[in-house]
């Protein structure tokens, strides 16, 4: 190949080997994510409001769909494990205790309030009637009778529990619950409330509907408890007293 007139010829060269790897880079500064605010709304978005190697990311997260109902809601109203005894008399009833409701303590129909009494003598002897209790509910200053039983002596004591369940917009049902530790207790009992039919006396618990009463649901509104012993000697005690409100609304 010649050319005398040519200039400025470029002719392809060859690579030449690799240079040496070069000297690690300084440490560069440490990065931090942080989260900031977390507000509903909608669309939903993730803005960086922080600054280089710091960031802050506020969330803006719609608003989900309404879950289902919850369970119901409980929460003790009323709670007393003193001993409280009545006086040393048989005649009249004495109050032994007094559980304060408040107004409007039951709202919607099914709410319900349990009271749990635990009641119990100290007479050795198995005598019928070493006692009587009786419940009642004082709402508007007018008191009504929710429930009553005459006790046997026994060794252990004796749970009662009775249920105010509203049923209208000034009424509950009364439902009333006797736990005896002995079948031989109810044998004993000569509560109206007991059936007296031996075949039915094989159980420990009795439940009686009461029905519906009128309360006044404006006015704030006690539960009582009363009692009196067949023995002055013996007086009937009251060891526990507890009212629980259960909601069917939360």
């Amino acid at each position: 190949m010649s050319c005398n007139s040519c200039s400025n010829v470029t002719l392809p060269g060859v690579a030449g080997p690799a240079g040496a790897v070069g000297p690690a880079g300084e440490t560069g500064p440490s990065s931090t994510i942080t989260v900031g605010t977390v507000t509903s709304g909608s669309p939903a978005a993730v803005v960086d409001v922080g600054t280089p190697g710091a960031a802050i990311f506020n969330f803006t997260i719609p608003t989900g769909a309404t879950g289902p109902q919850g369970p119901s809601g409980t929460s003790v109203i009323y709670n007393t494990v003193t001993e409280v005894t009545t006086p040393t008399t048989t005649n009249p009833f004495a109050l032994m205790g007094t559980a304060p409701l408040s107004v409007n303590e039951l709202q919607e129909v099914g709410d319900m309030i349990v009271c749990d009494f635990e009641f119990y003598t100290d007479n050795p002897t198995q005598t019928v009637a070493s006692g009587w209790v009786v419940m009642s509910v004082e709402t508007g200053g007018s008191d009504t009778l929710i429930g009553y039983d005459s006790l046997p002596q026994f060794a252990n004591a004796a749970e009662i529990r009775i249920y105010l369940i509203k049923d209208g917009a000034t009424s509950v049902n009364v439902r009333y619950e006797v736990t005896r530790k002995t079948v031989t207790d109810f044998s004993n009992d000569d509560s109206s409330i007991v059936p007296t039919s031996p075949s039915l006396i094989t159980q420990t618990k009795r439940t009686v509907d009461f029905g519906s009463i009128t309360m006044d649901f404006s006015n704030q509104y006690d539960i009582h408890t009363y009692g009196k012993t067949a023995n002055a000697s013996f007086p009937l005690k009251l060891s526990r007293f507890t009212v629980i409100k259960h909601l069917i609304q939360v």
